[in-house]
């Protein structure tokens, strides 16, 4: 599973836009936002859907533009 997240120099911390199952959809979609709005950033995260001891979902960082 990956997940995007998006963010803009407004936003107090990064927002989650998406889930996608396949790496390239993920892409596809953040590369859309990032051309509708020059100011967005977005990190693409994979997760295996494991938490740690905290209850927190444990992801690693695939992608950032």
């Amino acid at each position: 599973m990956y997940q995007v997240y998006i963010d803009k120099p407004s936003y107090f911390e990064p927002d989650m836009a998406g889930e996608f199952k396949d790496l390239k959809s993920a892409e596809e979609f953040a590369e859309k936002e990032k051309a509708l709005d020059s100011e967005v950033t977005y990190e693409i995260k994979e997760t295996s859907g494991c938490f740690n001891s905290y209850g927190e979902l444990i992801t690693s960082l695939v992608k950032r533009g």
